[in-house]
């Protein structure tokens, strides 16, 4: 049965190769669009995966949950003196201007307490948390080169209105956002250069084992108008859902998505049908001969199967390949899920087979006779 199948599918090499190719290109379209939207939301969310906190303090009318906003630091100590909390760590996060000789750039600068044991820096390049005790120091991603490609250990980066000059300590990896290098610092160093004097961008807090997140809410009710309490999780989908349906990337990338599974269903249908027509006496002969139905439906959908895993095989190695280079000049990072791209194989298997129902169809209704006409 299998080798019947395979036999048949690759009577026509040539045609075969190019359906094969013309579904891989669909289906990179679909790795690349899925994984903006996703490398995207990874990006934005990394600086609460890698944090250990069980909830967030932000300020409670802030419009773009991303960043910015304040939080005071009388806040600060009154959350601190709060029996259910271990420990509180300031945080500034907010957009920053920077030039390195004669080009400019914006970077997103996140500033923290060097000292906490609930966050660390990820993707460092020899480099550590450390480098950046010192004032003015900086640690900025890898991405920064695209904008600044002399950029070294050790260069200077003036910032702000005032150019204040910041000494790049080291690099890290996988910290961009939006096609902007995250650059980090120490707390005091991030308030002088955003000019926050006893505030922060947010709180964020780890409770005692035993002390909920919706007891802290209670405990803070009266300062509802002032800030607002956030779960970890609430937090990364807040964000998740600004960035994809405020800020439009659901959309605007999902296009792409839906267009390359479109693309190459059309692909999967067109070829099938041309195929099976050309082979209507074969297949109406083998029918004659005894061919069960079934045996039929199984050969033709095996051929479908064959043709997307080997398109989809070779496109999801190309997705990989290209996602580190698709990262670094593109405005949105690629990420390769595998959870979405195993989700995306299942899809594109369904439609496909779908597709080939129509093939199918025309085999089964053509009378059998059609093989003793003249």
């Amino acid at each position: 049965m299998v080798n019947l199948t395979i036999k048949d599918l690759f009577h026509d090499k040539f045609r075969v190769v190019l359906v094969i190719l013309g579904l891989t290109v669909s289906l990179l379209m679909v790795h690349v669009g899925m994984g903006m939207m996703t490398g995207s939301v990874d990006q934005n969310t990394r600086i609460v995966d890698e944090g250990d906190y069980d909830c967030y303090i932000i300020q409670s009318n802030r419009a773009n949950i991303m960043m910015g906003g304040s939080v005071s630091d009388d806040m600060y100590d009154k959350v601190k003196s709060i029996s259910g909390v271990k420990h509180v760590d300031k945080f500034i996060d907010d957009w920053l201007g920077v030039r390195y000789k004669d080009d400019e750039a914006g970077v997103r600068l996140v500033g923290f307490k060097i000292k906490t044991q609930y966050f660390d820096l990820w993707g460092c390049i020899d480099c550590d948390k450390d480098d950046i005790k010192n004032n003015n120091s900086v640690i900025i991603d890898n991405i920064a080169k695209k904008y600044f490609p002399e950029l070294e250990v050790n260069s200077k980066l003036k910032a702000g209105a005032f150019e204040t000059k910041l000494k790049v300590k080291g690099f890290c990896d996988e910290n961009n956002v939006m096609g902007n290098p995250r650059m980090f610092t120490n707390y005091e160093t991030a308030q002088r250069l955003l000019y926050m004097e006893n505030e922060s961008t947010y709180l964020a807090i780890k409770l005692e084992d035993g002390y909920s997140v919706n007891q802290l809410k209670d405990r803070l009710k009266r300062y509802d108008d002032e800030i607002k309490v956030v779960s970890s999780e609430d937090m990364k989908q807040e964000i998740s859902d600004y960035l994809l349906f405020g800020f439009g990337i659901a959309f605007s990338i999902g296009i792409i998505a839906i267009l390359g599974f479109f693309v190459a269903m059309i692909i999967i249908t067109i070829t099938l049908y041309q195929s099976i027509v050309e082979k209507i006496p074969e297949l109406v002969s083998l029918k004659a001969l005894g061919g069960s139905k079934t045996f039929i439906n199984k050969m033709l959908i095996l051929q479908t199967i064959f043709i997307v895993v080997i398109g989809y095989g070779i496109s999801i190695v190309l997705a990989i390949f290209l996602a580190p280079i698709l990262s670094f000049y593109s405005a949105l990072p690629v990420g390769i899920n595998p959870v979405v791209t195993s989700i995306t194989f299942v899809v594109s298997l369904g439609l496909a087979i779908f597709c080939s129902l129509f093939s199918i169809r025309k085999v089964h209704k053509t009378d059998p006779a059609i093989i003793f006409r003249g």
